[in-house]
């Protein structure tokens, strides 16, 4: 696991873990953001299933008065064929844009399955870019520990503050490659790291796209709800359809130092993986929410039993030459 990637992962891990509620009776709460954003919503449920919706300009309506505008003093013109040589009503639409296009002619996917189709495309795309393009990305993390005993907040709260840091990064690709380092790979850089996105529609709860200004488009999809769990070897069962948009946790390969995991159950309310595509049909955004709750049992200098409430968010943006 890429260093990038890894911060974000032992972020969620630390949190995952060490969590708080220990029935103590405390009301004592600690809040960690990390990065220059803040404000970031935590325990966000999933959501329901429903139909994609695109919002695009409705079609001009051609002018209805023509048919009946024939001229009544001549016979043999045959009136009521007049029109018929004219742009009937509803074929004059057809010289504008469809619904379903952006305003520069981008086709905009309508239904679940197109957008998830067409999530997967652009972002792969991105992935295996052979031009020129920088990229800026953040990842911001959202930690909620409550209840913490003050002997384990005194070991934790270093270990997370010390593993969690973040800032923002950017890097210039060209042929797939980092300019100043030939091993680093743009592909890396994009969740999921070093590998290609694979969503499928029976993984997404809801699904949207709507036409911009600029000729492009921006779709957003909503994962349904999933859980993961941990039994404290190296073996982090994965939620299947988060796991082909992001990286979700594996607690088993992280080194907490000196806190211990014995067991976890994460569960996963249903991230959100927005994108915005330009009028050329490129990725130039991609934005990731992803809320995290987490229960557990571990040790830092005295055994805890953990609940966790954060997010890992993180936003990619694109900027071609």
């Amino acid at each position: 696991m890429k260093k990038e990637i890894k911060v974000v992962a032992i972020v969620l891990v630390a949190l995952i873990v060490f969590l708080a509620g220990f029935g103590l009776g405390a009301t004592k709460g600690i809040n960690i953001n990390i990065g220059s954003e803040s404000g970031i919503n935590v325990n966000v449920n999933g959501g329901s299933a429903g139909s994609a919706q695109v919002v695009a300009p409705a079609p001009t309506q051609a002018p209805t008065a023509a048919p009946t505008q024939a001229p009544t003093a001549a016979p043999t013109e045959a009136p009521t064929q007049a029109p018929a040589t004219d742009a009937p009503a509803t074929d004059a639409p057809a010289t504008d844009a469809p619904a379903t296009d952006a305003p520069s002619g981008t086709s905009v996917p309508s239904t679940k399955a197109e957008i998830v189709a067409a999530y997967n495309k652009v972002v792969n795309e991105a992935k295996h870019y052979e031009g020129k393009v920088t990229l800026k990305k953040h990842d911001i993390i959202n930690v909620q520990l409550k209840d913490l005993p003050s002997v384990a907040e005194k070991v934790i709260t270093p270990v997370i503050t010390k593993l969690t840091t973040t800032s923002p990064e950017e890097y210039v690709f060209e042929g797939g490659k980092d300019v100043n380092d030939p091993n680093r790979l743009v592909s890396h850089k994009i969740v999921p790291n070093g590998r290609d996105v694979a969503v499928q529609e029976a993984g997404i709860a809801n699904a949207t796209a709507t036409a911009n200004p600029d000729g492009g488009y921006t779709m957003s999809i909503t994962f349904i709800a999933e859980t993961s769990t941990f039994d404290g070897t190296n073996t982090t069962s994965s939620p299947e359809h988060h796991k082909s948009a992001m990286d979700p946790l594996e607690l088993g390969s992280l080194d907490l130092g000196p806190i211990t995991i014995s067991n976890a159950d994460l569960r996963y309310p249903g991230a959100t993986m927005t994108a915005t595509v330009d009028a050329q049909g490129r990725l130039v955004k991609l934005e990731q929410k992803l809320p995290l709750e987490g229960t557990g049992t571990g040790k830092a200098v005295v055994s805890l039993t953990l609940n966790l409430g954060g997010s890992m968010d993180g936003t990619y943006e694109f900027i071609y030459a």
